[in-house]
């Protein structure tokens, strides 16, 4: 059965900033449905997109964490061969596997390739030898795995280890946690997508390449799309929320736990206590700051 030639996009949010009008009309929408069923099967649904949310990495993980369904990633860099980095390129990754996971290690499966849309020829990289294709769940991939195969995917905010891991932050696709192939760094001043790793086939990304430019790029714009049948979109969106309100209820009941503590401590006398002693103890220490006297102590 042949995809169709065209893809609708979802009515409640239809515009793009890399598919120009009519998208029906679009060529790199209609290669891009050739590339896999969840992209032809008729309905687009925008998760973010830089145009209308900031350009912002932190953002773009919190619009996609939690959501269960097929998604595509499409990056467009600045023109900043004067600077050393590529051209204007435009390319990505799409994947079904839920992004579910904050991690210091991949995760994913044979699902997911990279893309190149342009302005060069069009170039889709997928896994090499096939993979894992594991329907249900995703393999995990540590650090310590030698050969870096598996390394399909990986979201990793600093938030998570407070930057301590010494690993890459932000989200990656293939190569390793220390220097993903294609990265959108969280602060978007490291960005990179260089042409070969050990999970996806070799080929560049980046359009225009040659020896006096680099991997690294300067991001212009932005989109993630979760693709699919409606009832895919409708459920993985649902998924989405109930992370978000499963991740609310637990800073509530944190917040609420230590208010809770300070209410009990006050009116037990032991806030007041804590106090007292924490002002003897700083009077006391040798080299300590100098507290104050009160002023009835100073008259005398």
């Amino acid at each position: 059965e042949k995809p169709p030639s065209t893809a609708k996009f979802a009515t409640s949010t239809p515009t793009s900033s890399f598919f120009h009008e009519p998208h029906w009309s679009s060529f790199d929408l209609f290669a891009l449905s050739c590339t896999s069923l969840s992209l032809s099967s008729g309905r687009w649904h925008r998760l973010f997109s830089s145009e209308a949310n900031g350009l912002s990495c932190n953002r773009l993980m919190h619009s996609i964490l939690g959501y269960c369904g097929p998604t595509l990633l499409l990056i467009r860099s600045k023109d900043s061969r004067s600077e050393g980095k590529c051209g204007t390129s435009v390319f990505g990754a799409y994947t079904v596997t839920p992004w579910d996971q904050e991690s210091g290690s991949f995760y994913g499966n044979s699902d997911c390739f990279l893309l190149r849309l342009g302005p060069d020829a069009m170039g889709v990289y997928r896994p090499k030898g096939g993979g894992d294709k594991i329907v249900e769940g995703f393999k995990k991939t540590s650090r310590s795995e030698s050969n870096n195969s598996h390394n399909f995917m990986y979201f990793n905010p600093e938030a998570r280890s407070k930057g301590y891991d010494g690993l890459a932050h932000g989200i990656g696709f293939g190569g390793t946690a220390e220097a993903p192939r294609l990265f959108i760094d969280e602060v978007l001043d490291g960005c990179r997508a260089s042409s070969d790793d050990m999970t996806f086939e070799n080929g560049p990304l980046l359009s225009g390449l040659d020896s006096s430019n680099s991997s690294h790029f300067d991001v212009e714009a932005i989109e993630v799309w979760g693709v699919g049948t409606s009832s895919q979109i409708d459920e993985a969106l649902l998924a989405r929320d109930g992370q978000r309100e499963d991740a609310a209820k637990k800073i509530r009941q944190a917040m609420k736990g230590a208010k809770g503590q300070f209410l009990e401590d006050f009116q037990s006398g032991l806030a007041g206590s804590k106090l007292f002693q924490h002002r003897q103890e700083m009077r006391g220490r040798d080299g300590g700051c100098d507290l104050d006297e009160d002023d009835e102590d100073r008259t005398e």
